[in-house]
């Protein structure tokens, strides 16, 4: 008995160091065999995570406004809300886990891209996860749905590929950002009849559901 806390810890560690190898061995795959001739469209596509956090939620309300359509106002502050859950789960891990980049700690790792703050999580991918399966929950058009899905992997891949995160630092902001849309979907719906009446401002607005 008095061995086992012992082999417990050395499967633990032996686990946790095969899994960092796991870890820095791909990214040094996908940072050391990307195309180099296409880093400025990786560079672009990394900055999209954030600029369409921007443009989504705004085109969301005026579309919502000018054809008179509360749904469609309801669906840019659900948008709203989860950018606000993931900003919030973002701010909470970065620090507290406090990870050095990948380029700080290897030097086989080409940055790429500027990144300053820890690795984990990753904000770009979060961002983007959050963006997309927030959508995806909104609207049922598949060739959207696959569009926002392969954008948002895309995001994922440019971080791994510019050198400034590690594969489970993607990986966990892909869970992340999908449980903010999730969480922020189903709140809304939960309380759909209450935010209808808040929002619905005019008889000329008409409810699509």
């Amino acid at each position: 008995m008095f061995l086992l806390p012992h082999l417990a810890l050395i499967l633990t560690t032996t686990l946790f160091e095969t899994f960092a190898d796991l870890d820095l061995a791909t990214l040094q795959l996908l940072n050391g065999n990307r195309e180099t001739d296409l880093d400025f469209v990786l560079l672009t596509l990394t900055v999209t995570a954030y600029g369409l956090g921007a443009v989504v939620p705004i085109c969301l309300y005026l579309a919502g406004h000018f054809r008179r359509l509360v749904s469609l106002k309801l669906k840019a502050y659900q948008y709203v809300f989860a950018m606000g859950l993931n900003i919030l789960f973002i701010g909470l891990l970065k620090y507290t886990v406090d990870r050095p980049r990948p380029f700080v700690t290897h030097d086989t790792i080409e940055q790429i891209a500027e990144a300053s703050s820890p690795s984990f999580p990753s904000g770009h991918t979060a961002f983007a996860f959050t963006a997309a399966v927030v959508l995806v929950l909104m609207f049922r058009n598949p060739v959207l749905r696959g569009l926002l899905l392969t954008w948002a992997l895309l995001v994922a891949y440019s971080r791994l590929a510019l050198g400034v995160h590690y594969p489970s630092d993607v990986l966990g902001s892909m869970l992340l950002g999908s449980a903010a849309a999730y969480l922020a979907t189903y709140a809304l719906r939960k309380h759909r009849e209450q935010f209808y009446t808040l929002l619905r401002r005019s008889r000329n607005f008409r409810i699509v559901r």
